[in-house]
Order: structure tokens, then sequence, then C-alpha cells
């Protein structure tokens, strides 16, 4: 038996490694145990590796464990070389073929990724699941953990009898042991990358259903179950089925298709073969809105797109994870709109994907889409905005550029051509090209290989009555000269004297000017919109005359998404400082009242809560936070039952920050106050708790009590953390501290909800002391192996809310102390530092 050597400082995994391992190991065939007893912290694993070895010399097996019990390699017994992460294999006892046995022990995890265990406060019953992407499942067993190495694999678990077990494929029997537990088996899969094995077990609430020849099955926990919402899930999930399977000409390929909604998981889902795992939060405890419903749909779609592209065809390395993200992502767009009832997808997409996109593609931060990634800790920084966000938006314009129907003939080559194995970015390309008959060289080297947006305004001459010229002007940033090829529509837009009407032109920029002849003629417009239809990814600037008509009409046009671009110009010049803090939040008073749109009101909700608390001066803040609460609870009492109340509602709990308000929102949760059609939900209740906290407003304790009372379940315990270290006592705060660099509290999801507590603009002068002590602490947690538990830490306690020189000043010494040592704290460094520079100078912008 071998215990675990001092570990490394770092579990990664290079690309140059990964490239000389997959030179050499062919057909990797796994046949694993695991053993699982109900309560106990570990759990015990046997696994036989078969493989191919074309090579000589010593290779390794990936495996962070707690210990190695046996080895044998060959037949031969062998004494482990492992350092906790890497066990070598010696050369002098491998083959041409290979037969590896493992018996091994771990610890369960408690952070979201490899088997994480939870227990449900509620009822005190035991949930595990496992999270892999990009390099944790040999937290689970010992593997070549990269994927262009795929392997099949037949999986025996014994678990307690009582609990459900979920794999990659159905179990082919169950079998009763002696001591209360049954041994689950389950048939060798089809090959596919370790990253998307999967292991759920525990009591789940399962409902099962049946489309076509695909089993499918929901799965959550039994104190969720009467929250799991299964028809429309089932209806989305065949309706999905039914479009990829046509568009793609290639029938689903993994037999069955489990989803499960898991407590504690670090994103929003996994798209484990046959088992996919989604965040809790799609299951809603409280009434959602239809916006809420649709991002779940697109997740849903996104997670089932991938089981064409990412799991039958993979990359072979992560500086693809661009293009397995990106697709998913467009195509679970296309599918929303295509085949289910959500027909708003593309607004929902500019409001969220897009925008993502292009606030990531300003950082200082910015990287090319396509770019080598040297190891595995880079692919996990590499799960940003320009990664989905804006992949997306260049996929969508480019089918723009090609047509729908190269696109998919292109699609339907490729997956004919690479099923069950690896691809590349030119052998994606490729396909396209065949499908389209189009050269797709330049548009790649322009598109993918460069870094940062353009910017696009139009121009335009009139004799007074018509349009004389119009002409497309493209710009780049000094630092990223690149102009590129944007295919797009312009909406001329006049109405001042009567209906607004429309005229859409086709127009092509690829160099600094371009003329739009199809323009002549047309009246004079009093709006101008470049990107009519969101087909380009620019950062569109509007012409004076159309800024000001859109100030004073933006409700009067017909079309959604027109207005949704619209305000997001708006949003964009308040961070470009062309348009005061204060000034779009008057706009947004004066002019979302008017808004028919529920998801567009939303949208522009947390837009205007982001202008006020970032971009609004600390000296304006309370006073302008008032009178969006007023806009927000008069937007309440107007609106219909449903959405619009919901929507209104939570906007008037997020911006209520003078004692005043709190005051009405409190009469509102405790019935001195009724709204015709509307209730009070549980995550309402708590946001004013919490509100109390802060602001040590009398009762606050006993409002905290009573919510957990109220809410015994796992969103309550966290929630009662979270309004407890929000307190604003110094004895709190330095416990929470303490706590956050010690044992925590519980798990990274419980340490998580206590630092959310923790730093409140209010509370300024109380917390000034733990500025600088973020400071010297955030290197020593950087160094530690904990990547999650590092970014939670780091996003919940650097002071953002002070937008400060001083605070900007003391960030950038210590990124110049760091340099590239720690590249993941210097990235995170580098754009709160870019997102505090921009804070700072919208302020002074506002004070102006």
């Amino acid at each position: 038996m071998t215990d675990t050597a001092t570990p490394t400082p770092h579990d990664i995994l290079t690309r140059e490694e990964a490239e000389g391992r997959a030179a050499r190991i062919r057909s990797a065939d796994y046949t694993m145990g695991i053993e699982i007893q109900r309560g106990a912290a570990t759990y015990n694993g046997d696994v036989e590796i078969r493989f191919d070895d074309s090579g000589s010399g010593d290779t390794f097996l990936d495996y962070r464990g707690k210990r190695i019990e046996l080895l044998e390699i060959n037949g031969h017994s062998a004494v482990p070389r492992w350092d906790g992460y890497r066990l070598t294999l010696p050369g002098d006892l491998l083959g041409k073929s290979n037969v590896v046995r493992i018996v091994h022990e771990n610890e369960y995890d408690h952070g979201g990724d490899g088997f994480h265990q939870f227990i449900d406060p509620e009822d005190g019953e035991e949930y595990l699941y496992t999270n892999f992407e990009p390099y944790e499942a040999h937290r689970l067993f010992p593997c070549f953990d990269q994927p262009d190495i795929k392997g099949a694999y037949q999986v025996t678990v014994t678990a307690p009898s009582e609990w459900e077990v979920i794999a990659n494929s159905r179990a082919e029997r169950s079998v009763e042991q002696p001591d209360g537990r049954t041994r689950h088996v389950f048939p060798r899969t089809l090959a596919f990358s370790t990253y998307l094995f999967a292991i759920v077990c525990g009591p789940y609430h399962q409902v099962r259903d049946q489309h076509g020849d695909v089993d499918l099955g929901l799965f959550c926990r039994k104190s969720m179950a009467k929250y799991l919402d299964a028809d429309e899930l089932f209806t989305l999930s065949k309706q999905g089925l039914d479009f990829f399977a046509e568009f793609f000409d290639y029938p689903y390929p993994w037999g069955k298709y489990d989803q499960v909604f898991v407590p504690e998981f670090n994103a929003g889902a996994m798209e484990n073969v046959g088992a996919v795992t989604f965040n809790e939060y799609m299951v809603f405890r409280d009434p959602p809105t239809d916006n809420q419903r649709r991002r779940r749909a697109e997740t849903l779609l996104h997670e089932m797109a991938h089981m064409w592209f990412g799991n039958l065809v993979t990359m072979r390395w992560w500086n693809d994870l661009w293009l397995n993200e990106s697709f998913a992502t467009y195509m679970s767009y296309l599918c929303l709109e295509k085949a289910t009832r959500f027909t708003a997808g593309w607004q929902d997409f500019n409001a969220a994907i897009k925008n993502w996109a292009y606030r990531e593609d300003q950082l200082v931060t910015t990287h090319p889409i396509a770019g080598q990634v040297e190891d595995t800790d880079q692919t996990f920084l590499n799960f940003d905005g320009i990664t989905y966000g804006k992949g997306a938006s260049v996929l969508k314009q480019l089918v723009r550029a090609i047509g729908m129907d190269g696109f998919r003939d292109g699609m339907r080559h490729y997956f004919k051509t690479h099923a069950f194995g690896n691809a590349t970015l030119s052998q994606f390309l490729a396909a396209l090209e065949q499908g389209s008959g189009q050269d797709l060289d330049e548009w790649s080297r322009l598109w993918l290989e460069t870094s940062s947006l353009n910017t696009l305004r139009a121009e335009y001459g009139t004799d007074g009555m018509t349009i004389t010229s119009l002409t497309l002007h493209q710009e780049a940033p000094e630092a990223y000269p690149h102009l590129r090829p944007h295919a797009l529509d312009i909406g001329l837009f006049h109405g001042a004297e009567g209906p607004m009407e429309v005229d859409i032109v086709p127009a092509f920029i690829s160099d600094a000017t371009a003329d739009v002849p199809g323009a002549h003629g047309k009246p004079k417009p009093d709006l101008v919109l470049p990107n009519y239809g969101d087909h380009a990814f620019a950062k569109i600037t509007l012409d004076d005359a159309s800024v000001r008509f859109l100030r004073e009409h933006i409700e009067r046009f017909d079309d959604m998404l027109v207005r949704q671009l619209l305000w997001s110009s708006l949003w964009a010049m308040v961070r470009d400082q062309q348009l005061k803090a204060q000034e779009f939040l008057a706009l947004v008073r004066e002019k979302l009242p008017l808004e028919p749109s529920v998801e567009l009101i939303d949208s522009v909700l947390n837009h205007a809560t982001a202008v006020l608390v970032r971009f609004t001066p600390g000296e304006m803040r309370e006073e302008q936070a008032h009178l969006l609460f007023e806009a927000a609870w008069d937007g309440l009492h107007r609106a219909e039952p449903g959405d619009a109340q919901i929507v209104w509602a939570r906007a008037a709990f997020n911006v209520s920050v003078v004692e005043e308000d709190v005051e009405r929102l409190r009469q509102l949760v405790e019935g001195e106050h009724t709204i015709e059609g509307f209730s009070v939900d549980q995550n309402m209740r708590w946001s004013l708790a919490t509100r109390y906290a802060s602001m040590d407003l009398p009762g606050a304790r006993e409002r905290i009590e009573a919510e957990a009372e109220r809410d015994p379940s796992d969103r309550g315990h966290r929630a009662k953390v979270q309004a407890e270290t929000s307190f604003p006592y110094r004895e709190v705060k330095e416990q929470a501290w303490q706590k956050f660099h010690g044992e925590g509290y519980g798990s990274l999801y419980m340490t998580a909800a206590a630092m959310g507590g923790f730093n409140w603009w209010r509370q300024r002068e109380l917390l000034e002391t733990y500025v600088e002590r973020f400071f010297e602490n955030v290197v020593g947690i950087f160094e530690q192996p904990n990547k999650e538990f590092a970014t939670t830490y780091f996003g919940a306690l650097f002071p953002a809310y002070r937008a400060e020189r001083s605070v900007l000043e003391g960030s950038e010494r210590l990124l110049a102390e760091v340099g590239g040592r720690l590249p993941t704290l210097e990235r995170k460094l580098r754009e709160a530092n870019d997102d505090l520079e921009r804070a700072i100078r919208c302020q002074e912008y506002a004070r102006s």
C-alpha cells in the first residue's frame, strides 16, 4: 500500500506532454469497479486498463487520489512511482499491448469537481456526482486524462440499494448484495473522452419517458421533486433530439439520455455522454419568468448539441475548446428558434451571450477565439465570454455569409467523416468549405486568429429628402489593428411624424470604408442602425442624430430585437463615457415603463442595476437607487399579474438601499401591503433579510432566524450564512475572514455564500483593513491547487466596490510583483484592474 506523496504545486497536463502520449497510446479500454458505502468519507476503486503502446520508455497515467493499494503491470506487481498526481508506468514493464490494474482509495470532493459529495440538510440524504471537464477524471480513477485518447468503459458500481446509480449507459443488470447494497453492472460503452465519463449516485427522484428508441430520464433530489416540471423538460428534450438528428443527418448515438439536476454544481451544466448534469437552480423553487425558462431551455439544448459536437466528434486538444462551446451555443439558439416555443431566442442571445462577449473582448486580457492552449490550467481560464459568446456570434455571422444550406451540408459531412474520433479546427473548416463551396482560410485568419473587436458606424448624406450617399466606416483598436469582413443589414428608420417604418439595406465591409449603394434614394432617416438583425459581431456607434432620436422615441420601435439593440447601444455609451450614468438611469425610469416586452424589461433593469452599482459615484448612489426603486415599485403596481410583476419586484429588492424603501418591502413581505396577483417568493424574503442585516436594522437577527425556519433547504442554509456575514460589525467580518482562510463553511458552495455577504459599499470604512489584507493573502490562495476556490475567493473578495485610484494602484503593484509566476491570478488581476479603471472613469465622467 502506498500513501499519497507530497503533491507537486500544480496538477496540470501540458499540450506537449499530451501530444507525446497520444502519439504512442491507442485503444484505451477501462474496466472498473467502484465501491460506495453510505455516509463514508472515502470510496474504493479497482480499474483495469488495456491499451496499445507504440512507443518506448516510461509513460504515465493521471491519478489524484488518497492511496494506491495495488499496482500490476502486465501481470507483474510493481511499487507505484506516484507523486500524488502522476503514476509512472515503467517502460521495461510495457509491451505493445498492455494490461494495467490499479486498486485505489480516494476521498470525496466538496468543491463541485471530481466526485462530489453532498448531504441534504432537509432530510439528511447523501448525493454523489462526478464533474470532470477539463482535467478532473483522474480524481475518480487512474486514466489517460486527455481528450484525444478516447476510451470504452465497462463499469460496475456497488452502492446502497435504495439509491439510483446513473452512468453513461443504462445498467444491464443489478444484483442485491448481502450487506444492503446493490451491484449495478453497466455494459461497455462506445468510445469517448475521459472528461465525459459520469457516475451519479443517491436516492434521486426519477421520471422516465421514451422518444423513439431513446430512453429519457429526469432526476433530482427527493427534496426537490415537488419543483421538477418534467413535462416541459421532456418536451424540449424531444424537440431537440428531433431537430439535431435531422439537421446533422445523424441519429442520436448514445442509446439513452438522462438529465440530472445536482446540488452545489460549479457550472450551468455538463455534457457527460448520455448523463447530462445540471445546476439545481434550473429546478425552479420560486415561480420563474418565461425568460428563466428560455435560458434553461437554451442550456438544455446546448448540452444536447454536445452529444454530437464534442462527444461524437471531439477536439484533439483544448485549443479548440472555443469551437466546442461556440458551436453548441449557436446550435442551441438556432434550435430554440426553429423547434421550440421560445422564438425570441436571438433577442436573449444579444442580451446575454453577445454582451458578455463584447465586454470580455474589450478587456486587456482579450485573446483570439482560436489559439494555442499550452496546458490544462489555461483551459480553465478560457471558459469565458470569448470562447462561448464571441465564437457563437462569429459562427452566426459565418452562416449568414455561406448560407444555412452550406453550413448544414458541411456539418453532415463532418459527423459522417469523424464520428467517434477527434478532429481539429482545420478539419471543421474543411467540412464547411465542402458544404458551402467557399474558401474560409482568410475568414479564419481574420476572425479566429486575431483579438478584440471592430467598431462600425454609418455616415450618410441627403438632399434634404432622400439619401444621396451612405458609407460604412470600420475602425480597430490601436493595439489590435485588424479590419475584418462583416456581412450585415442596415436599418433606415423614419417615423418622427407618423408610424415608425424601416428600410432594410444589405451591406458588406472588409476595409476601412464601404459604400452602401442600396441606400441611395431611400427617404432621409431619423435613425440609422448598422447591424439591423444583429448578424455582425462589432461595436456599433450611432450618429448624433440617431442617438437624439432614440432617446426620444425608443419605445416606438415595433421590433423587440431592434429595441434591444438600441438599449444595448445606450449601455455601451455609458461604459465608454459617452452617456452619464445618471442620464442612462433617467432614461430607464422614463422609457422602460412604456416597454411591452417583459424579456427586454428584465434585460434593461439588469443593466440599470450594473450602472447603479459600478458606474454611479458613491455620493449620488443612494439618491439614484431611491429613484430607481420608485420606478420599480411603480412598475410592480402597474404590471399585470405574472412575469412583469416578478421582474419589477426583483429589481425593487435589488436596489433597495434607502431605509424608507426597505420599509416598504418589509410591509410587502409581511402582508401589510398587498398587490393583486403578486406573491412574495422565498428568494425575495431572503433578499430582505440580508438587506436588514447589512444595514443593521432592528429585528435583523430575528428575521434571519424566521426565514431559516421557513426555508430549511440547502438554499436556506446558504442564504442564512450570507445574511449573517453581512452584519456591519468588526467581529462578524473578522470571524468570517478567518473561516475563509481556514476550515471554511463545509463546502465551496457554502463558503462562497458567506463570501457573498462580506463586501458592501455602505460598509467601506469598516472594510478598509480587508482591502490590504486581500492583496496580502490572495497570492497564497492561488499558490494552492484548488482553482475553483481561488477564483471564487477572488471574485467575491476583490474590493471592486471601491472604484478608487488607491485601490487600483495597490492592485497594479501586486500584479507587477506576481509577474508571470501565477498565470490564473495574473489574468484575474488584469481583468479586475481593467474593470476598476473603467468604473473610475465612468464615475469621474458622471461627476463632470
